[in-house]
């Protein structure tokens, strides 16, 4: 073993140790004393992009670039996220979140093949659509914060012959005339991303990823809000954007508030995907869902890139509202298979978590 890898795994092991440290002093539980107080209800949402992105990314020839990049496009068509969008805008609507984090709100755009310019024609647009179908319920919702992440851009063969765009975002969304006032907004991308070789192209590909926040109040409670979503395919990668927020949007005083799809978690199977887990609860973060529903999985994602599969093939939590400073978890829940959409799909191949937190 190399000296670079000898480092690292001290450096992975003692967080690991000061995570358990916290657990054994019981800070991952909220003070029994604490007072009631005000309460905010978040909720973290991935939409599901529509598409699984490695076979073009392994695709060995261009013919088979190509032809990956029109499957990929034929099968956002196929899952209609203007009939997600409606799914997505009636969770909404019974549970009333303040807060709302998002993942993998796309923006997919066309343009004419072998065009050097970035493609421009809206082919689905995520988050106006899902904000539309909000309005037309009656319950709109302001877009508090976007942050633009991964930006792709490839040809795709026939039938479609054309540039097609892939535009990645994570957005933050409030309540329109709610209790919750927002009073700043930042976002940002991180330095460490996942970097992808094309084999077909002999170029590479960029999995850039970020986060959003919002500072608010409710009532004269103050709070940071921050939703995120972390490198899925290197676990590395991953526990190094964890640092990056511990370091950056999470490093404020007072009342912080996590929510996103986090791909990492406790009890998944390979420890190397626990890592980043334990590196925010290291770095002062709670889980609320064992608190408020110890021994039971709450399991959220696993659903299949055809969203047809049955309801309990969820096999891991990974989608987390975590919390630091004087935030008291209440109540949660995981929900997203309670319908589907007319051709029997289901809204995202994970599935939502809404949780009600006192501010003391």
């Amino acid at each position: 073993m190399d000296g670079r890898r000898r480092t690292q795994r001290r450096q992975l092991t003692r967080l690991v140790t000061a995570a358990l440290v916290v657990a054994s002093l019981g800070l991952l539980a909220p003070p029994a004393h604490a007072e009631a107080g005000p309460e905010v209800a978040v909720m973290t949402r991935n939409l599901y992009l529509g598409g699984d992105l490695t076979p073009s990314i392994g695709a060995p020839t261009l013919p088979a670039f190509l032809a990956a990049n029109s499957a990929l496009l034929g099968h956002v068509d196929l899952v209609d996220f203007p009939a997600r969008a409606a799914l997505f805008a009636e969770e909404i609507r019974e549970r009333k979140p303040d807060l709302v984090g998002l993942q993998e709100v796309a923006l997919w755009r066309t343009g004419r093949i072998g065009d050097p310019a970035p493609a421009t024609e809206v082919r689905y647009d995520y988050l106006a659509l899902l904000t539309a179908e909000l309005a037309a319920s009656g319950h709109p919702y302001d877009v508090a914060v976007v942050q633009d992440e991964a930006d792709l851009e490839a040809p795709a063969g026939a039938p479609y012959n054309v540039d097609v765009r892939l535009t990645m975002r994570d957005v933050v969304l409030v309540r329109h005339g709610g209790r919750v006032k927002v009073t700043d907004t930042s976002s940002g991308n991180f330095v460490q991303n996942l970097v992808f070789p094309l084999a077909a192209t002999g170029g590479t590909a960029t999995s850039t990823r970020g986060w959003t926040a919002v500072d608010a109040v409710l009532g004269t409670r103050a709070f940071r809000f921050v939703n995120t979503h972390l490198e899925a395919f290197h676990p590395g990668v991953r526990v190094l954007q964890a640092q990056e927020l511990l370091r950056g949007p999470l490093n404020v005083p007072g009342r912080v508030i996590l929510v996103g799809d986090l791909n990492t978690g406790p009890e998944l199977p390979d420890p190397n995907n626990r890592i980043a887990y334990f590196t925010l609860v290291a770095g002062g973060l709670v889980d609320t869902w064992p608190i408020l529903h110890p021994g039971e999985p709450g399991y959220t994602a696993g659903l299949g890139d055809d969203l047809t599969q049955p309801a309990d093939d969820v096999e891991h939590r990974i989608d987390m509202v975590m919390v630091r400073g004087v935030v008291v978890p209440v109540a949660s829940e995981v929900f997203g298979t309670e319908r589907q959409t007319p051709d029997g799909r289901w809204a995202s191949d994970h599935l939502g978590h809404l949780a009600v937190l006192a501010l003391p």
